[in-house]
Order: C-alpha cells, then structure tokens, then sequence
C-alpha cells in the first residue's frame, strides 16, 4: 500500500501520487482538504493533477465527488487534470462523469 502524497508543485497546482483507493483515501481525506482551503484563500481556482496515482478505485471515486461536494460549500473552484482510467472508467458506469470538473 502506499500512501496519497499531495505536493503543491506551482500556485494553486497539487500533485497527487501513490494510490487513491479503499486503503489509503480515509486516512488522506482530513488532510487535504485542509491543503485545499488554505490555497484557496490565495484566491486561484485550484488543480489536482492526478498524473501520479498508480492505483484506484471506487473509493478514490467516492472520495473526488465528496471533494467536490465539500469544496462547492466552501467556495473552492477546482477541477481535475490527468484523471486515472479506473477513475474515469467507474465514473462514466455510474453516470457520474459529468459531475467531475475535468481540464
């Protein structure tokens, strides 16, 4: 198992590596939310690039729509670079697709 890593690679751009799944995303979630507002008070609409997730699942789905529920009350304006092909893949079965905020 390894872990989510979150780096924030320029303003307003977060790297996200390792994997997004049923293992590693509760103890992951806290914490980058935290990450997420502090930037957003910075005043940029924010990127997760995804380039660095090498496994996923219906968790890490589960845990990008609950990012962007919780971001939408807060006023935090993302969207999603390099969503991994499992990710995009239960996405679009559940009919969720369309929900994600995708560059």
């Amino acid at each position: 198992m390894s872990a989510v890593n979150v780096t924030e690679a320029s303003k307003g751009i977060f790297l996200l590596s390792g994997e997004l799944n049923r293992d590693t995303v509760t103890e992951f979630w806290p914490n980058c939310l935290q990450e997420l507002i502090a930037a957003s008070q910075k005043g940029d609409a924010l990127v997760l690039d995804l380039i660095g997730i090498k496994d996923s699942d219906t968790a890490g789905l589960a845990w990008l729509l609950n990012l962007l529920r919780d971001s939408k009350k807060l006023n935090i304006r993302f969207s999603i670079k390099n969503l991994p092909g499992t990710i995009g893949k239960l996405a679009k079965i559940s009919d969720v697709d369309g929900f994600l905020p995708l560059q």
